[in-house]
Protein backbone atom coordinates (compact mmCIF):
# COMPACT_ATOMS: atom_id res chain seq x y z
CA UNK A 1 0.00 0.00 0.00
CA UNK A 2 2.86 2.45 1.04
CA UNK A 3 4.85 1.47 -1.95
CA UNK A 4 1.66 2.46 -4.51
CA UNK A 5 1.60 5.61 -2.60
CA UNK A 6 5.39 6.45 -2.67
CA UNK A 7 4.64 5.18 -6.31
CA UNK A 8 1.99 7.77 -7.30
CA UNK A 9 4.10 10.54 -5.23
CA UNK A 10 7.10 9.49 -7.81
CA UNK A 11 5.06 10.04 -10.78
CA UNK A 12 3.06 13.30 -9.36
CA UNK A 13 6.19 14.54 -9.04
CA UNK A 14 7.61 13.84 -12.31
CA UNK A 15 4.32 15.23 -13.99
CA UNK A 16 5.12 18.27 -12.62
CA UNK A 17 8.50 18.61 -13.26
CA UNK A 18 7.83 17.90 -16.47
CA UNK A 19 5.44 20.42 -16.89
CA UNK A 20 7.10 23.01 -15.98
CA UNK A 21 10.48 22.27 -17.94
CA UNK A 22 7.72 22.17 -21.16
CA UNK A 23 6.14 25.35 -20.14
CA UNK A 24 9.37 26.71 -19.65
CA UNK A 25 11.38 25.73 -22.91
CA UNK A 26 8.45 26.12 -25.25
CA UNK A 27 8.08 29.78 -24.21
CA UNK A 28 9.91 31.39 -26.56
CA UNK A 29 10.05 35.20 -28.22
CA UNK A 30 7.46 35.49 -30.70
CA UNK A 31 9.10 36.38 -34.33
CA UNK A 32 9.31 40.17 -35.19
CA UNK A 33 6.87 40.89 -38.11
CA UNK A 34 8.69 44.35 -38.38
CA UNK A 35 8.45 45.00 -42.34
CA UNK A 36 11.17 48.01 -43.14
CA UNK A 37 9.40 50.95 -44.50
CA UNK A 38 11.01 54.63 -45.46
CA UNK A 39 11.07 56.73 -42.51
CA UNK A 40 10.20 60.57 -43.25
CA UNK A 41 12.79 62.46 -44.29
CA UNK A 42 12.93 65.31 -41.37
CA UNK A 43 14.86 67.99 -40.74
CA UNK A 44 16.29 67.03 -37.26
CA UNK A 45 18.62 70.18 -36.94
CA UNK A 46 15.39 72.37 -37.64
CA UNK A 47 12.94 70.56 -35.66
CA UNK A 48 15.74 70.55 -32.64
CA UNK A 49 16.05 74.03 -32.69
CA UNK A 50 11.86 74.74 -32.52
CA UNK A 51 11.56 72.31 -29.20
CA UNK A 52 14.83 74.35 -28.36
CA UNK A 53 12.76 77.46 -28.59
CA UNK A 54 9.59 76.17 -26.84
CA UNK A 55 11.91 75.36 -23.61
CA UNK A 56 12.79 79.00 -23.29
CA UNK A 57 9.18 79.78 -22.13
CA UNK A 58 8.58 79.28 -18.86
CA UNK A 59 5.34 77.48 -18.44
CA UNK A 60 5.62 76.41 -15.18
CA UNK A 61 2.90 74.92 -13.06
CA UNK A 62 3.30 76.18 -9.71
CA UNK A 63 0.56 75.12 -7.28
CA UNK A 64 -3.50 74.45 -7.63
CA UNK A 65 -3.18 77.73 -5.97
CA UNK A 66 -1.05 79.86 -8.19
CA UNK A 67 -1.78 82.12 -10.94
CA UNK A 68 -1.15 80.21 -14.46
CA UNK A 69 1.75 82.19 -15.97
CA UNK A 70 -0.15 83.70 -18.74
CA UNK A 71 2.61 85.93 -20.21
CA UNK A 72 4.66 82.69 -21.25
CA UNK A 73 1.71 80.49 -22.34
CA UNK A 74 0.76 83.23 -24.95
CA UNK A 75 4.57 83.68 -25.97
CA UNK A 76 4.08 79.80 -26.73
CA UNK A 77 1.10 79.80 -28.46
CA UNK A 78 2.34 82.94 -30.61
CA UNK A 79 5.19 80.56 -31.36
CA UNK A 80 3.33 77.33 -32.60
CA UNK A 81 1.38 79.47 -34.96
CA UNK A 82 4.72 80.91 -36.57
CA UNK A 83 6.77 77.33 -36.68
CA UNK A 84 4.01 75.39 -37.82
CA UNK A 85 1.73 77.35 -40.41
CA UNK A 86 0.16 74.54 -42.04
CA UNK A 87 -0.96 73.40 -38.72
CA UNK A 88 -2.31 76.75 -38.52
CA UNK A 89 -3.98 77.37 -41.79
CA UNK A 90 -5.47 73.81 -42.24
CA UNK A 91 -6.59 72.73 -38.70
CA UNK A 92 -9.19 73.62 -36.41
CA UNK A 93 -8.10 74.89 -33.41
CA UNK A 94 -10.21 75.60 -30.47
CA UNK A 95 -8.40 77.44 -27.13
CA UNK A 96 -9.45 75.85 -23.95
CA UNK A 97 -9.65 77.70 -20.56
CA UNK A 98 -7.01 80.05 -22.16
CA UNK A 99 -4.55 78.31 -22.11
CA UNK A 100 -5.40 74.88 -23.68
CA UNK A 101 -5.10 73.76 -27.16
CA UNK A 102 -7.62 71.42 -29.32
CA UNK A 103 -6.73 70.72 -33.22
CA UNK A 104 -9.45 68.69 -34.94
CA UNK A 105 -7.72 67.12 -38.26
CA UNK A 106 -11.14 66.20 -39.94
CA UNK A 107 -10.95 62.77 -41.34
CA UNK A 108 -12.58 61.86 -45.13
CA UNK A 109 -14.30 58.80 -42.96
CA UNK A 110 -16.82 60.52 -40.60
CA UNK A 111 -17.97 56.87 -39.57
CA UNK A 112 -14.39 55.80 -37.62
CA UNK A 113 -13.98 56.66 -34.21
CA UNK A 114 -11.57 59.66 -33.64
CA UNK A 115 -8.00 59.48 -32.34
CA UNK A 116 -6.17 61.29 -29.61
CA UNK A 117 -2.93 62.38 -29.32
CA UNK A 118 -1.79 63.83 -26.27
CA UNK A 119 0.74 65.67 -24.33
CA UNK A 120 1.14 69.14 -21.90
CA UNK A 121 3.03 71.92 -22.67
CA UNK A 122 3.22 72.88 -18.58
CA UNK A 123 6.52 72.07 -16.72
CA UNK A 124 7.21 71.60 -12.97
CA UNK A 125 9.36 74.24 -11.50
CA UNK A 126 13.40 73.72 -11.11
CA UNK A 127 13.80 72.37 -6.93
CA UNK A 128 15.65 75.66 -5.46
CA UNK A 129 19.02 75.63 -5.13
CA UNK A 130 19.63 72.99 -7.36
CA UNK A 131 20.28 75.26 -10.83
CA UNK A 132 24.09 75.01 -10.23
CA UNK A 133 23.52 71.42 -10.63
CA UNK A 134 22.43 71.89 -14.46
CA UNK A 135 25.11 71.76 -17.09
CA UNK A 136 23.27 73.71 -19.28
CA UNK A 137 20.67 76.82 -17.70
CA UNK A 138 17.14 74.53 -17.34
CA UNK A 139 15.35 77.10 -19.62
CA UNK A 140 17.68 77.79 -22.01
CA UNK A 141 17.08 75.00 -24.29
CA UNK A 142 20.93 74.88 -25.29
CA UNK A 143 21.61 71.95 -27.99
CA UNK A 144 24.97 70.77 -27.10
CA UNK A 145 26.74 67.96 -27.24
CA UNK A 146 24.32 66.25 -29.42
CA UNK A 147 20.70 66.91 -27.00
CA UNK A 148 18.20 69.88 -26.48
CA UNK A 149 18.64 70.50 -22.99
CA UNK A 150 16.18 71.87 -20.27
CA UNK A 151 12.86 72.05 -18.99
CA UNK A 152 9.93 70.17 -20.91
CA UNK A 153 12.20 68.63 -23.27
CA UNK A 154 11.37 65.23 -21.81
CA UNK A 155 8.08 66.10 -19.78
CA UNK A 156 6.14 66.97 -21.87
CA UNK A 157 7.02 69.79 -24.91
CA UNK A 158 8.59 67.01 -26.16
CA UNK A 159 5.47 65.31 -27.27
CA UNK A 160 3.83 68.02 -28.03
CA UNK A 161 5.90 69.55 -30.38
CA UNK A 162 7.05 65.60 -31.87
CA UNK A 163 3.31 65.51 -32.56
CA UNK A 164 3.06 69.45 -34.24
CA UNK A 165 6.43 68.41 -36.41
CA UNK A 166 4.55 65.20 -37.71
CA UNK A 167 1.11 66.98 -38.63
CA UNK A 168 3.16 69.65 -40.08
CA UNK A 169 5.30 67.23 -42.15
CA UNK A 170 2.17 64.95 -43.38
CA UNK A 171 -0.30 68.14 -44.37
CA UNK A 172 2.54 69.57 -46.60
CA UNK A 173 2.90 65.93 -48.18
CA UNK A 174 -0.76 66.26 -48.59
CA UNK A 175 -1.75 63.52 -46.44
CA UNK A 176 -5.78 63.24 -45.82
CA UNK A 177 -6.71 60.67 -43.18
CA UNK A 178 -9.30 58.82 -43.36
CA UNK A 179 -9.97 59.00 -39.54
CA UNK A 180 -10.12 62.45 -37.54
CA UNK A 181 -7.36 63.00 -35.14
CA UNK A 182 -7.32 65.41 -32.34
CA UNK A 183 -4.10 66.95 -30.63
CA UNK A 184 -5.44 68.03 -27.30
CA UNK A 185 -2.60 70.09 -25.33
CA UNK A 186 -3.44 70.89 -21.50
CA UNK A 187 -1.90 73.34 -19.91
CA UNK A 188 -2.35 72.40 -16.05
CA UNK A 189 -1.19 68.16 -15.91
CA UNK A 190 1.57 69.03 -13.57
CA UNK A 191 -1.30 70.05 -11.16
CA UNK A 192 -3.55 67.31 -11.73
CA UNK A 193 -5.44 69.16 -15.21
CA UNK A 194 -8.44 70.28 -13.45
CA UNK A 195 -9.23 73.24 -15.74
CA UNK A 196 -6.83 71.74 -19.12
CA UNK A 197 -7.53 67.98 -20.11
CA UNK A 198 -10.94 67.45 -17.96
CA UNK A 199 -12.20 70.53 -20.12
CA UNK A 200 -10.91 69.45 -23.16
CA UNK A 201 -12.83 66.16 -22.52
CA UNK A 202 -15.82 68.27 -21.39
CA UNK A 203 -15.83 69.90 -24.76
CA UNK A 204 -15.25 66.92 -26.99
CA UNK A 205 -17.99 65.12 -24.89
CA UNK A 206 -20.23 68.15 -25.54
CA UNK A 207 -19.88 67.32 -28.89
CA UNK A 208 -20.16 63.77 -29.15
CA UNK A 209 -17.25 62.98 -30.13
CA UNK A 210 -16.69 59.57 -30.73
CA UNK A 211 -12.95 58.22 -29.83
CA UNK A 212 -11.07 54.92 -30.07
CA UNK A 213 -8.26 55.37 -28.27
CA UNK A 214 -5.99 58.45 -27.11
CA UNK A 215 -2.10 58.00 -26.62
CA UNK A 216 -0.63 60.47 -23.80
CA UNK A 217 2.88 60.48 -22.32
CA UNK A 218 3.81 57.48 -19.77
CA UNK A 219 6.16 54.90 -20.82
CA UNK A 220 9.52 54.86 -22.82
CA UNK A 221 11.81 52.61 -24.36
CA UNK A 222 14.55 51.20 -21.86
CA UNK A 223 17.74 49.64 -21.66
CA UNK A 224 19.26 47.55 -19.02
CA UNK A 225 16.36 48.39 -16.60
CA UNK A 226 14.63 45.45 -16.65
CA UNK A 227 16.51 42.12 -15.11
CA UNK A 228 17.52 39.60 -17.73
CA UNK A 229 16.53 41.35 -20.96
CA UNK A 230 19.47 42.51 -22.97
CA UNK A 231 17.08 44.35 -25.88
CA UNK A 232 15.90 47.69 -25.72
CA UNK A 233 11.92 47.62 -24.14
CA UNK A 234 9.02 49.67 -25.26
CA UNK A 235 6.79 49.99 -22.77
CA UNK A 236 3.34 50.64 -23.64
CA UNK A 237 0.97 51.47 -20.60
CA UNK A 238 -2.06 49.81 -20.12
CA UNK A 239 -3.22 51.54 -16.91
CA UNK A 240 -1.90 54.39 -14.49
CA UNK A 241 -1.91 53.64 -11.06
CA UNK A 242 -4.51 55.92 -8.64
CA UNK A 243 -3.11 58.45 -6.37
CA UNK A 244 -4.46 59.00 -2.97
CA UNK A 245 -3.12 61.79 0.19
CA UNK A 246 -3.95 61.46 3.38
CA UNK A 247 -3.58 63.86 6.50
CA UNK A 248 -3.59 62.16 9.91
CA UNK A 249 -3.77 64.61 12.90
CA UNK A 250 -3.69 63.75 16.14
CA UNK A 251 -4.88 65.14 19.05
CA UNK A 252 -3.19 65.07 22.52
CA UNK A 253 -2.80 67.55 25.95
CA UNK A 254 -1.08 70.43 25.05
CA UNK A 255 0.57 72.52 27.96
CA UNK A 256 3.96 72.71 29.42
CA UNK A 257 6.97 70.07 28.20
CA UNK A 258 7.75 69.72 31.86
CA UNK A 259 4.29 67.79 32.72
CA UNK A 260 4.12 65.67 29.54
CA UNK A 261 1.24 63.23 29.49
CA UNK A 262 2.04 59.38 28.56
CA UNK A 263 0.91 59.88 25.12
CA UNK A 264 2.35 63.39 22.84
CA UNK A 265 0.16 64.42 19.68
CA UNK A 266 3.54 63.83 18.30
CA UNK A 267 4.11 60.75 19.65
CA UNK A 268 0.66 59.54 18.34
CA UNK A 269 1.31 60.73 15.02
CA UNK A 270 5.06 58.88 15.08
CA UNK A 271 3.74 55.36 16.16
CA UNK A 272 0.53 55.91 13.23
CA UNK A 273 3.60 56.31 10.62
CA UNK A 274 5.49 53.44 11.88
CA UNK A 275 2.52 51.17 11.91
CA UNK A 276 1.37 52.27 8.25
CA UNK A 277 5.43 51.42 7.34
CA UNK A 278 5.02 47.75 8.92
CA UNK A 279 1.46 47.05 7.75
CA UNK A 280 1.83 47.82 4.01
CA UNK A 281 -1.01 47.03 1.65
CA UNK A 282 -0.22 43.19 0.53
CA UNK A 283 1.72 42.65 -2.91
CA UNK A 284 -0.74 41.08 -5.83
CA UNK A 285 0.03 40.39 -9.38
CA UNK A 286 -2.82 41.55 -11.67
CA UNK A 287 -3.25 43.01 -15.20
CA UNK A 288 -1.19 44.98 -16.94
CA UNK A 289 2.26 43.84 -15.04
CA UNK A 290 0.90 40.45 -15.74
CA UNK A 291 0.39 41.27 -19.53
CA UNK A 292 3.78 43.02 -19.13
CA UNK A 293 6.07 39.70 -17.44
CA UNK A 294 4.31 37.13 -19.93
CA UNK A 295 5.73 38.81 -22.95
CA UNK A 296 8.72 39.08 -21.77
CA UNK A 297 9.42 35.87 -20.20
CA UNK A 298 10.91 34.71 -23.17
CA UNK A 299 13.50 36.81 -23.08
CA UNK A 300 14.18 36.43 -19.73
CA UNK A 301 17.10 33.83 -18.44
CA UNK A 302 16.48 30.68 -17.41
CA UNK A 303 15.81 30.60 -13.94
CA UNK A 304 13.14 33.91 -14.02
CA UNK A 305 11.67 32.28 -17.37
CA UNK A 306 10.94 29.02 -15.60
CA UNK A 307 8.97 30.65 -12.57
CA UNK A 308 7.08 33.71 -14.95
CA UNK A 309 5.98 30.94 -17.69
CA UNK A 310 4.88 28.63 -14.59
CA UNK A 311 2.95 31.14 -12.28
CA UNK A 312 0.12 28.56 -12.16
CA UNK A 313 2.64 26.87 -9.73
CA UNK A 314 4.86 29.57 -8.68
CA UNK A 315 3.03 32.91 -8.55
CA UNK A 316 2.91 33.70 -4.75
CA UNK A 317 7.12 33.11 -5.12
CA UNK A 318 7.35 35.50 -7.50
CA UNK A 319 4.89 37.92 -5.83
CA UNK A 320 7.02 37.84 -3.22
CA UNK A 321 10.35 38.49 -4.72
CA UNK A 322 8.84 41.68 -6.98
CA UNK A 323 7.64 42.94 -3.20
CA UNK A 324 11.09 43.28 -1.94
CA UNK A 325 12.33 45.21 -4.61
CA UNK A 326 12.05 49.01 -5.30
CA UNK A 327 10.23 49.39 -8.74
CA UNK A 328 9.34 45.78 -8.84
CA UNK A 329 7.45 46.49 -5.60
CA UNK A 330 5.42 49.24 -7.35
CA UNK A 331 4.46 47.28 -9.78
CA UNK A 332 2.79 45.27 -7.52
CA UNK A 333 1.56 47.10 -4.74
CA UNK A 334 -0.53 49.90 -3.85
CA UNK A 335 2.89 51.63 -2.04
CA UNK A 336 2.69 53.65 1.08
CA UNK A 337 4.71 56.85 1.58
CA UNK A 338 5.15 59.35 4.86
CA UNK A 339 6.18 62.95 3.12
CA UNK A 340 5.45 65.41 5.65
CA UNK A 341 5.17 65.80 9.47
CA UNK A 342 4.18 68.69 10.96
CA UNK A 343 3.74 69.30 14.55
CA UNK A 344 4.90 71.71 17.93
CA UNK A 345 6.09 75.19 17.58
CA UNK A 346 8.37 75.20 20.58
CA UNK A 347 10.48 72.84 22.40
CA UNK A 348 9.34 73.63 25.83
CA UNK A 349 5.85 73.74 24.67
CA UNK A 350 3.61 70.65 23.84
CA UNK A 351 1.01 70.40 20.68
CA UNK A 352 -2.23 70.00 21.45
CA UNK A 353 -2.28 68.67 17.69
CA UNK A 354 0.29 66.85 15.35
CA UNK A 355 -0.05 66.24 11.41
CA UNK A 356 1.37 63.66 8.85
CA UNK A 357 0.42 63.70 5.17
CA UNK A 358 1.10 60.17 3.71
CA UNK A 359 0.83 59.75 -0.19
CA UNK A 360 -0.62 56.55 -2.07
CA UNK A 361 0.15 55.10 -5.23
CA UNK A 362 -3.33 52.63 -5.95
CA UNK A 363 -3.13 49.53 -7.86
CA UNK A 364 -5.48 48.79 -10.22
CA UNK A 365 -7.87 46.86 -8.66
CA UNK A 366 -7.87 48.37 -5.26
CA UNK A 367 -9.56 51.28 -4.64
CA UNK A 368 -9.68 54.75 -2.61
CA UNK A 369 -12.17 53.43 0.16
CA UNK A 370 -10.19 50.47 0.20
CA UNK A 371 -6.75 52.08 1.32
CA UNK A 372 -8.46 54.89 3.96
CA UNK A 373 -9.99 51.45 5.73
CA UNK A 374 -6.86 50.11 5.53
CA UNK A 375 -5.26 53.22 6.99
CA UNK A 376 -7.90 53.08 9.73
CA UNK A 377 -7.62 49.51 11.00
CA UNK A 378 -3.71 49.64 11.07
CA UNK A 379 -3.52 53.16 12.57
CA UNK A 380 -6.11 52.32 15.25
CA UNK A 381 -6.29 55.44 17.17
CA UNK A 382 -9.41 57.01 18.29
CA UNK A 383 -7.25 60.63 18.70
CA UNK A 384 -6.18 60.37 14.89
CA UNK A 385 -8.52 61.51 12.70
CA UNK A 386 -7.64 60.97 8.48
CA UNK A 387 -8.98 63.63 6.09
CA UNK A 388 -8.62 62.87 1.99
CA UNK A 389 -6.83 65.88 0.97
CA UNK A 390 -6.56 64.92 -3.19
CA UNK A 391 -7.09 61.59 -4.67
CA UNK A 392 -8.22 59.66 -7.75
CA UNK A 393 -9.48 56.07 -8.60
CA UNK A 394 -6.27 53.45 -10.55
CA UNK A 395 -7.85 53.94 -14.16
CA UNK A 396 -9.24 50.80 -15.77
CA UNK A 397 -7.07 48.49 -17.86
CA UNK A 398 -6.92 49.41 -21.58
CA UNK A 399 -6.88 46.24 -24.23
CA UNK A 400 -3.72 44.75 -25.56
CA UNK A 401 -5.54 42.40 -27.86
CA UNK A 402 -7.24 45.82 -30.10
CA UNK A 403 -6.53 47.13 -33.35
CA UNK A 404 -5.51 50.75 -31.85
CA UNK A 405 -2.90 49.27 -29.65
CA UNK A 406 -1.60 46.88 -32.73
CA UNK A 407 -1.35 50.16 -34.75
CA UNK A 408 1.10 51.54 -32.03
CA UNK A 409 3.32 48.41 -31.92
CA UNK A 410 3.26 47.80 -35.50
CA UNK A 411 4.53 51.41 -35.66
CA UNK A 412 7.69 51.04 -33.02
CA UNK A 413 8.31 48.22 -34.89
CA UNK A 414 8.81 50.01 -38.44
CA UNK A 415 10.47 52.99 -37.06
CA UNK A 416 12.40 51.02 -34.11
CA UNK A 417 13.07 48.25 -35.08
CA UNK A 418 15.60 46.69 -32.28
CA UNK A 419 12.99 47.15 -29.56
CA UNK A 420 11.06 44.96 -27.89
CA UNK A 421 7.30 46.35 -27.27
CA UNK A 422 5.17 45.16 -24.49
CA UNK A 423 2.18 46.15 -21.97
CA UNK A 424 2.76 48.43 -18.93
CA UNK A 425 1.86 50.00 -16.14
CA UNK A 426 2.54 53.27 -15.36
CA UNK A 427 3.68 54.07 -12.18
CA UNK A 428 2.85 57.77 -12.04
CA UNK A 429 -0.02 59.64 -13.76
CA UNK A 430 -0.86 61.48 -17.13
CA UNK A 431 -3.76 63.70 -17.98
CA UNK A 432 -5.32 60.03 -19.40
CA UNK A 433 -7.51 59.76 -16.03
CA UNK A 434 -10.08 62.61 -17.60
CA UNK A 435 -10.44 60.55 -20.97
CA UNK A 436 -11.80 57.58 -18.66
CA UNK A 437 -15.21 57.90 -20.11
CA UNK A 438 -14.77 59.20 -23.18
CA UNK A 439 -11.95 56.82 -25.12
CA UNK A 440 -12.11 53.07 -25.08
CA UNK A 441 -8.93 52.48 -24.59
CA UNK A 442 -5.96 54.85 -22.98
CA UNK A 443 -2.66 54.45 -23.81
CA UNK A 444 0.87 56.06 -22.68
CA UNK A 445 3.96 56.21 -24.64
CA UNK A 446 6.60 58.29 -25.94
CA UNK A 447 9.77 56.49 -27.77
CA UNK A 448 12.14 58.31 -25.79
CA UNK A 449 15.28 56.16 -25.27
CA UNK A 450 15.91 55.76 -21.40
CA UNK A 451 19.37 54.00 -20.14
CA UNK A 452 19.71 53.64 -15.76
CA UNK A 453 20.23 57.05 -15.65
CA UNK A 454 18.31 59.00 -17.38
CA UNK A 455 14.75 58.13 -15.04
CA UNK A 456 15.93 60.81 -12.31
CA UNK A 457 16.20 63.60 -15.35
CA UNK A 458 12.17 63.82 -15.37
CA UNK A 459 10.71 66.42 -12.93
CA UNK A 460 14.87 66.74 -11.99
CA UNK A 461 18.22 68.16 -12.89
CA UNK A 462 19.76 67.49 -16.36
CA UNK A 463 16.71 66.93 -18.24
CA UNK A 464 17.44 66.49 -22.12
CA UNK A 465 16.39 64.54 -25.18
CA UNK A 466 19.02 63.61 -27.54
CA UNK A 467 18.61 65.02 -30.73
CA UNK A 468 18.79 61.97 -32.89
CA UNK A 469 16.07 60.46 -30.54
CA UNK A 470 13.75 63.44 -30.85
CA UNK A 471 14.12 62.86 -34.83
CA UNK A 472 12.58 59.44 -34.21
CA UNK A 473 10.12 60.10 -32.23
CA UNK A 474 8.86 62.61 -34.58
CA UNK A 475 9.10 59.64 -37.14
CA UNK A 476 7.17 57.77 -35.07
CA UNK A 477 4.22 60.01 -34.88
CA UNK A 478 4.30 60.21 -38.90
CA UNK A 479 3.42 56.78 -39.12
CA UNK A 480 1.55 56.53 -36.53
CA UNK A 481 -0.64 58.98 -38.41
CA UNK A 482 -0.72 56.91 -41.26
CA UNK A 483 -1.36 53.50 -39.72
CA UNK A 484 -3.85 55.09 -37.60
CA UNK A 485 -6.11 57.68 -39.94
CA UNK A 486 -5.41 55.43 -42.76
Amino acid sequence: MFKKIGYLILVAIVALLGTVAFKTFTNNPEEKENIAVPKADIDKTAAAERLSEAVTYKTISWSIDAPVEAAEFEKLHAMIDRAYPTVAAKLEKTVISDYSLLYKWEGSDPSLPAAILMGHTDVVPIEEGTEQNWEQPPFSGKIVDGAIWGRGTLDDKVSVFATLEAAEYQLKQGYQPKRTFYFAFGHDEEIGGPNGAAKIVEHLTAQNVKVAFTLDEGMVVVKDIMPGVTEPIAFIALAEKGYLTLQLTAKAEGGHSSMPPQQTAVGKISRAIARLEENRLPPALRRPVTDMFDTLAPYMPTSLKAVISNRWLLEPVLVDQLGKGGATNAMVRTTTAATIIDGGTKDNVLPSTANATVNFRILPGTTIQGVIDHVTEVVNDQDISIEVKQGNEPSKVSAHDHESYHNIKKTIGEVLPDVIVSPGLMLAGSDSKHYEELAENNYRFIPMRFGPDDLGRIHGTNERIMVDNYQEIIQFYVRLMENVGG
